[in-house]
């Protein structure tokens, strides 16, 4: 059966040069980087295989990042997800776009030297 899947996306602006806010990003979204949410003694990594198996094709996403205001850059996320897995696991439907845009408001934190 295939699985359908829904998009939600949000930008957010960023004050520093699209290539050095793509450099940020790779360094957000390193294994171990703050963007991953895993911090040495606090968080561990969970592995596909122990997830749901409603959660373990829930989501996939895309990063865009475009000329911005004032020489800044434009950091639009894309998230393509599975409704029905996400409901399942217990989460209603406005939950992937606050879940966006927080961390695009970290990301944007981090991009510009601030507390994530």
């Amino acid at each position: 059966m295939a699985t359908t899947m829904s998009m939600a996306q949000s930008a957010v602006q960023v004050g520093i040069p699209p290539d050095k806010a793509r450099q940020k990003w790779t360094e957000w979204t390193k294994e171990g980087g703050p963007g991953m949410g895993l911090q040495v003694g606090k968080s561990q990594e969970v592995s596909a295989e122990k997830l749901p198996e409603e959660l373990r094709k829930a989501e996939a996403g895309t990063a865009f990042f475009e000329p911005g205001d004032k020489g800044g850059t434009e950091v639009r996320m894309q998230l393509r997800y599975n409704r029905e897995g996400l409901e399942k696991a217990g989460q209603g439907p406005d939950w992937v776009e606050k879940r966006i845009n927080l961390y695009l408001t970290r990301f944007k934190n981090f991009a510009e030297g601030r507390k994530a």
